[in-house]
């Protein structure tokens, strides 16, 4: 479909099977994993860390869970369009998820609706999930009514991923596609893949989509002979 100038993008950007299914569960996230996955949700979150560490995840995942009643909103992608028109009717929503509001820090036009829609959404009652890549508090260009209505939300930091977390996530994400890794092949690739999830699943769709190709079982020879490890490094 070719989009009208000013219409806002039908397709935007959502990370691949981002589910609480295959959500790698840790110590490290387990109270914000409480707080949102209740079978009744009643609270509100702001989430920071670093790129690619999960935060889109999560929201995407809170809004499957939801279903309709959710909004999901990547500022990233939006932040060219009126704020008047991406939040139209959005304090409706029971669930409302805003990824990287970061990006509008220098947008006083954003901030005042985002602001606006905070107030409706305590009136609506609905559980309001933001994500940046920093606190609250270091938003320094932030309108300061804006910044003080998210350091008022409990606040989490996405943890850094581990060689362990990686292994794990190796293995979650090739169950599900059907590879059967053993632990000395998910070692060795944890051990040779950077901290990051997204190059981890990254490297386990092109690996699942060589070994159906050439079909041949997942051993480390196999992974070698690849070069995939060299090109997720890179």
């Amino acid at each position: 479909m070719t989009e009208k100038p000013g219409q806002i993008p039908l397709l935007m950007r959502s990370e691949d099977l981002a589910t609480w299914a295959n959500w790698l569960s840790r110590p490290e996230t387990a109270a914000l994993e409480q707080l949102l996955r209740g079978q009744v949700p009643e609270h509100s979150a702001y989430v920071w860390g670093s790129e690619g560490m999960g935060k889109s995840h999560i929201l995407q995942a809170c809004c499957e869970a939801e279903g309709l009643n959710a909004r999901y909103m990547p500022l990233r992608d939006l932040v060219d369009f009126a704020p008047e028109q991406v939040l139209a009717d959005t304090e409706i929503a029971r669930f409302i998820a805003i990824d990287d509001i970061d990006c509008v820090e220098s947008r006083p036009c954003w901030q005042k609706a985002l602001f606006a829609l905070f107030n409706a959404s305590r009136e609506t009652g609905a559980q309001l999930l933001v994500t940046a890549d920093k606190a609250p508090q270091q938003l320094l260009e932030a309108l300061p009514d804006l910044r003080s209505r998210l350091s008022s939300l409990p606040v989490f930091q996405m943890p850094r991923f581990t060689e362990d977390h990686i292994a794990e996530l190796l293995a979650l994400r090739g169950a599900e596609a059907g590879i059967v890794l053993t632990d000395d092949v998910t070692r060795y690739c944890s051990l040779r893949l950077p901290r990051h999830p997204r190059a981890a699943v990254r490297f386990i769709n092109q690996l699942d989509q060589l070994s159906l190709a050439q079909r041949r079982a997942v051993t480390i020879p196999f992974v070698r002979e690849s070069g995939l490890l060299r090109r997720a490094d890179g």
